[in-house]
């Protein structure tokens, strides 16, 4: 892709960039290449990778923030380098050879993993903003999703309800308050970046599949028995699940319900599982598709070929859906125990029921509770150990200490670290 775009300008790559206007031109048609792959069949027209150039921010609304990121990487490197050198070396120049360039795409290619996904969470944020507080289940009503786009706010919203439709993001079981479901948007392929190149594809992190796998780790085996589940969650926070907390009657009921089904058992790998977690986890897992949809979320480009039709929506669909939104009366159920369930269950891996109901099987599940029950036990004795041997610290450091102030002065106030 590198030399590419040293080709769309007709810049050789044996020799050196004349300017730092030439540097800046090479840089960003990487990034145009590597973050929106269709635009490299303009790649022999320079005048049309100028103009993809100019109105990229419109395909891509992240597309500045990219460059900002990509500016702020260049300037690293070049501090770096410049620092390596003699005082009075030439170090802004660093970038005008084909292998410095070279060296530059290859941070970006290995962070870029990184800032996708600190952009999925800001989107997250974003939505989550679009409602009220209260509202806990995980959803954004579609008129007001499409409300920062109306407004002129931002382009990140743009999806039309059949692309929603497709991506399994979107909740019509109220027909008069269509919902956008949040994981399931942001977990499908509409905010891949450079998913038509042979090696590399960034979507946005699964947040349920690290819970999942504490989960995993602390029950050791494919089914749990609703207690236990129950016992291990109420310990799992998120970003928008504090934790410890009590689970709701309306969980507990549905866990219950899952093991009725499987001889008192709960298969952790199945759909009934995965829908329970959505409730447990609104906005981090996602809702599972309806049994016996196997077709696969697609990205905008492969809805378009496939369907012959844009997928953003016209403004026409979303002043419909405001009038619809203006027209509905009463107050919508909002908590978890509205949320959309289906008990059909659909088992990743065949389980063997009869044998779960055995004796001996009930015999190692009961020795797995307690070994599990005795790891807490020592979780949390070895975090009252760690806070007891704090208390001490603090107090042998409060305790006065004349000597060593003398010796050592007042220390100052501690710097403020900046998280960005």
């Amino acid at each position: 892709l590198l030399s590419m775009a040293y080709e769309a300008h007709n810049l050789s790559m044996h020799e050196l960039l004349e300017n730092e206007a030439q540097e800046d031109l090479v840089i960003k048609t990487f990034t145009l290449f590597y973050t929106m792959p269709w635009t490299q069949e303009t790649r022999k027209n320079s005048s049309a990778v100028r103009l993809h150039l100019e109105s990229a921010h419109k395909y891509n609304p992240a597309w500045n923030d990219t460059l900002l990121w990509v500016e702020d990487l260049a300037g690293t490197l070049k501090y770096q380098n410049h620092a390596g050198q003699r005082r009075f070396s030439k170090g802004e120049a660093y970038f005008r050879s084909y292998l410095a360039m070279v060296h530059l795409v290859e941070h970006i290619t290995d962070g870029y993993g990184l800032y996708q996904d600190i952009q999925c969470r800001e989107l997250k944020n974003m939505m989550m903003g679009l409602e009220t507080q209260e509202r806990n289940d995980g959803r954004v009503l579609l008129a007001n999703f499409y409300m920062p786009y109306r407004k002129g706010t931002h382009d990140f919203f743009v999806e039309r309800p059949e692309y929603l439709q497709s991506l399994g993001a979107l909740d019509e079981s109220d027909p008069k308050r269509p919902s956008v479901i949040v994981p399931n948007f942001l977990y499908g392929r509409a905010f891949c970046v450079a998913t038509d190149n042979a090696f590399q594809s960034f979507c946005c992190v699964d947040q349920c599949n690290v819970l999942m796998e504490t989960l995993e780790q602390s029950v050791a085996h494919s089914v749990a028995s609703p207690g236990l589940i129950a016992e291990v969650v109420a310990g799992l926070p998120s970003d928008t699940v504090a934790a410890p907390r009590n689970l709701s009657g309306s969980l507990r009921g549905k866990l219950d319900a899952i093991a009725k089904q499987h001889g008192g058992h709960v298969p952790l790998h199945g759909r009934l599982f995965a829908q329970w977690m959505h409730h447990a986890f609104p906005n981090e897992c996602p809702q599972p598709r309806e049994p016996g949809v196997t077709e696969a979320p697609m990205t905008h480009n492969e809805w378009r070929a496939r369907q012959n039709t844009t997928s953003y929506v016209s403004k026409q669909v979303i002043q419909e859906l405001l009038d619809l939104a203006a027209k509905t009366e009463g107050p919508a159920c909002e908590d978890e125990s509205c949320m959309l369930w289906a008990d059909e269950e659909e088992l990743i891996t065949d389980i063997d029921l009869k044998a779960l109901a055995s004796p001996r099987a009930e015999w190692l599940h009961g020795q797995q509770n307690v070994v599990c029950f005795l790891a807490m036990c020592g979780a949390v004795a070895a975090l009252i150990s760690i806070l007891l041997e704090s208390v001490r610290s603090s107090a042998s450091i409060l305790r006065p200490q004349v000597s060593k102030a003398a010796s050592f002065g007042t220390d100052g106030p501690p710097s403020r670290v900046h998280l960005i």
